[in-house]
């Protein structure tokens, strides 16, 4: 199975450096260039989609809903998936950084969910989609930052640590997960070369 872990595009609040959480943004204009930009390359990698599954939040459904039309891959038949939302950063989200720094130093906000939350949540949707579509080729999920580094972290017992520098989940990035027997192979792909390139870890 590859699994093709796909970050919405950007949204205003992502140009300005606020937290958004569950805070519901659209895409702008520049994020929906850079998912459409995502979409060329998986119809280049990966023409034979079987399955997207998306976060339930606008700027994810909208990132999958124009990946989908890139694919003909009916927008219908895109699955909506409550355990991608994005984490909850609680009074932490419509702050801009250095607000959250002033106010909230460490990062840590009030009623934001817990790092341990985050990490079985990301441990059960990935072993949910994995056991669901088992039959399938190529998946393709379409979420947020935090819930994709959670997954990733989750994965590999957290040997690719939560927020490290192995990987970034830019607006739009894309990353390939090879999984087979329980074996998890990682690469991010590089715009520079056209390829994925393995993480090593």
């Amino acid at each position: 199975m590859n699994l093709y872990l796909i970050r919405h595009g950007e949204t205003d609040w992502n140009k300005t450096s606020r937290l958004q959480g569950h805070t519901d943004i659209p895409l702008n204009n520049n994020g929906k260039m850079q998912v459409s930009h995502a979409a060329d390359i998986i119809a280049d990698v990966c023409p034979n989609v079987d399955v997207i599954i998306s976060s339930p939040l606008s700027r994810a459904c909208e990132s999958a809903a124009i990946i989908a039309d890139r694919l003909d891959y009916k927008n219908e038949n895109i699955i909506i998936e409550q355990l991608l939302i994005e984490r909850s950063f609680g009074k932490g989200e419509g702050l801009t950084a250095l607000e959250r720094n002033e106010k909230y130093p460490g990062n840590i906000f009030p009623d934001m969910e817990s790092y341990e939350d985050l990490i079985h949540r990301a441990r059960s949707v990935f072993l949910s989609i994995t056991k669901q579509f088992a039959d399938k080729q190529n998946v393709l999920i379409v979420a947020h930052g935090a819930i994709l580094y959670a997954i990733v972290t989750a994965i590999t017992d957290e040997k690719i640590t939560y927020g490290g520098n192995l990987l970034t989940f830019h607006p739009g990035s894309i990353f390939r997960l090879k999984y087979s027997d329980k074996k998890m192979e990682i690469a991010g792909y590089d715009a520079d070369k056209n390829v994925f390139t393995e993480i090593l870890y």
